[in-house]
């Protein structure tokens, strides 16, 4: 590999970095993020497989000295996405160079490459937000590059150098075996490949077997920190890793793997029109005149099968593959994260006809070589700006609250439980509750403990009857029916603490984000935990209740049962939003309350807090209005209810 190739990896791995770092998400983002993020902070364990080796380094976030925790994971997946892109274009390099005599062309098709994979919106999907696929996918470059290099060591006698970068391909593998094995395993037939025949020469001696060894143990030990994580007690609880079985559900995935494969049920075909559809998607999010190079670049590497173009073929299909014996569904960016080792080899195939293109084009002059470069940057630089502008592929502009938040707090106090049917709730309240360091506002039972993607929900409900004991029946219905039972939450809400189901028919919908600022997620902690908009949740609480009491009735509301349940909603709001220093919201949830129960002694203590609130936020006394919410944000509902010691 030329200097000048060793230098582009260099720059194209740094301009990835930045480039997505600068368009990353600055709050925990959709679905797995948040889980992410709160079990990295709180030591506790994520979904199967368990992602292991992504725990143990997203957990280095901590190191950096600004910005809130989930955009320093997020940058740490945009740092992945990086180092994945230099890699690339050194294996492009190595593969190129073997049939074309023109270092400078080699160098122009290595670029292409690395561009090529950074303009992907698959790749985008991913490295924008906490998410363990970039980490994967920079594992297994980092094996294919090594066992290319083993093979092309052995083809050139060197005896010392071959078993070196076989132990490296061993290290590369390990680690993503330890990350997400079942994306390596797929990779593995493209890793053998490119190390053929240096893998299997050093089989049967002795170091070779102490290599296998230590990777053994690095594995065990790597996998040890599930079950350590798991006895944490943190909350963010999947499954049961504490015992044997519990472990090894965990990491096969067994109960989530049976949940998605429906697809792939229907034998070879489904298979491999899952797999048709899955390419069209990586072509489509390249870009189709970048991805449609990409595709040909490939078919004409086949054209002259070796070492190499099995490399890449294989890389192709395994990619593809990975994900094809599952459900595919190219609206979740998980379906292109399994696959982005496919989008790499396209990258390939694109690297390599900008190398022919180029060395064709030197051939009648020296410096034409450039247009072929110049052409593919302009793909590039077209695609990146069409994801730039796609808030799913750049979320540079979230910020909290987002909607979810806002639904769920509005009514919810701190410390109150919430039953949502809702798959993102719990996800996104982790990552409020722990990784930004908030006060907990509420519990929010996941899907895991009412269907059978992990353990069947045993392992959540365990810990959810931990922290409310009154609800064991419900957790134990919920998991033997597969659904919170409805009649017992409503039952619950009568009796306790919020408990709701807001969104049965998950009609939340996916995108729940406002925008913000650039410099948003520069700022400290403390500092974004009071980012809430008053006006905006006063208005949509408002237009929620004018449409449920459209609903009911005049003559429904005056059922006693309807009455009660009304007014307890009510006072809770007041209290909720007096704990926030939210004086319009307070207003409006007590004018309600008072509406129902003009009389009632609790109404009538809130209604002098909110009265000295209200004083001081008049008299512009900033110290004492906040004295006043932050010591009721400490009180539960029953002591905001009592009159306030003298």
């Amino acid at each position: 590999m030329s200097p000048a190739t060793r230098n582009a990896a260099w720059w194209i791995g740094g301009l990835g970095a930045a480039l997505l770092g600068a368009f990353a998400a600055p709050v925990p983002g959709f679905l797995d993020a948040g889980e992410f993020i709160a079990a990295a902070r709180e030591l506790g364990v994520i979904h199967p497989p368990g992602h292991s080796a992504w725990l143990s380094l997203a957990g280095l976030a901590e190191l950096l000295p600004f910005g809130p925790v989930s955009a320093r994971v997020a940058w740490l997946s945009a740092a992945f996405a990086g180092v994945a892109a230099a890699l690339l274009v050194r294996l492009a390099g190595r593969i190129f160079s073997a049939r074309e005599p023109d270092a400078l062309s080699v160098t122009f098709g290595a670029v292409a490459t690395g561009l090529t994979l950074l303009a992907s919106g698959s790749l985008w999907l991913v490295a924008t937000r906490a998410e363990v696929y970039t980490l994967a996918l920079l594992t297994n470059l980092w094996a294919l590059d090594a066992a290319l290099r083993a093979g092309d060591e052995a083809e050139t006698g060197d005896a010392g150098a071959a078993p070196r970068a076989a132990v490296e391909v061993a290290i590369a593998v390990a680690l993503g075996l330890l990350n997400h094995h079942y994306v390596t395993l797929f990779a593995l037939p493209a890793v053998l490949a490119a190390g053929w025949p240096a893998l299997l020469g050093p089989v049967g001696r002795p170091r070779t077997l102490a290599v296998l060894i230590g990777a053994a143990v690095f594995l065990g030990l790597g996998y040890l920190a599930l079950p350590l994580r798991a006895a944490s007690e943190t909350g963010v609880r999947w499954g049961d890793p504490l015992s044997l079985q519990g472990l090894w559900d965990h990491l096969t995935a067994a109960h989530f793997q049976r949940s998605v494969t429906e697809t792939g049920s229907g034998g070879g075909m489904a298979t491999l029109d899952s797999a048709g559809l899955l390419l069209f998607g990586l072509v489509r999010e390249l870009g189709v005149p970048l991805g449609t190079i990409g595709l040909a670049g490939v078919v004409l590497l086949g054209l002259r099968p070796n070492r190499r173009a099995f490399t890449v073929w294989l890389a192709l299909i395994g990619g593809l593959l990975g994900k094809a014996l599952m459900q595919v569904d190219l609206r979740n960016p998980d379906d292109h994260g399994y696959a982005l080792l496919a989008v790499a080899a396209i990258a390939l195939g694109a690297g390599s006809l900008t190398t022919t293109v180029a060395a064709a084009l030197r051939r009648a002059h020296p410096r034409n070589g450039f247009l072929a470069v110049a052409t593919m940057a302009l793909l590039v630089i077209g695609n990146v700006a069409t994801l730039v502008a796609s808030p799913d592929h750049a979320p540079w502009q979230q910020r909290a609250p987002d909607r979810l938040d806002d639904a769920l707090r509005e009514p919810t106090m701190p410390g109150g439980l919430l039953l949502s049917t809702y798959y993102a709730t719990h996800f996104g309240e982790l990552a409020f509750r722990a990784a930004e360091g908030r006060r907990p506002d509420l519990c929010a039972t996941h899907l895991s403990l009412r269907s059978g993607d992990t353990d069947g929900g045993r392992g959540y409900a365990r810990y959810f009857v931990q922290r409310y004991p009154e609800y064991a029946a419900l957790a134990k219905g919920a998991v033997a029916n597969g659904r919170a039972p409805i009649g017992n939450v409503l039952q619950g809400a009568e009796q306790h603490r919020v408990v709701a189901e807001l969104d049965p028919d998950n009609q939340i919908p996916p995108a729940f984000y406002d925008v913000g600022p650039v410099g948003h997620r520069l700022l400290s902690d403390r500092e974004r935990r009071l980012d809430y908009v008053p006006g905006h949740l006063r208005e949509k609480a408002n237009r929620g209740w004018e449409a449920l009491y459209g609903v009911i009735g005049s003559v429904d509301r005056l059922d006693h049962p309807t009455r009660a349940y009304l007014l307890w909603q009510h006072t809770l709001e007041t209290a909720h939003a007096l704990r926030r220093g939210w004086i319009g919201p307070a207003e409006d949830a007590l004018a309600r309350a008072k509406a129902i129960a003009p009389a009632d002694a609790s109404l009538g203590i809130l209604e002098a807090r909110l009265a000295k609130l209200r004083d001081a936020w008049k008299r512009g006394d900033a110290r004492a209005y906040a004295d006043l919410w932050r010591g009721w944000a400490k009180l539960d509902l029953s002591a905001m209810l009592r009159p306030p010691a003298p």
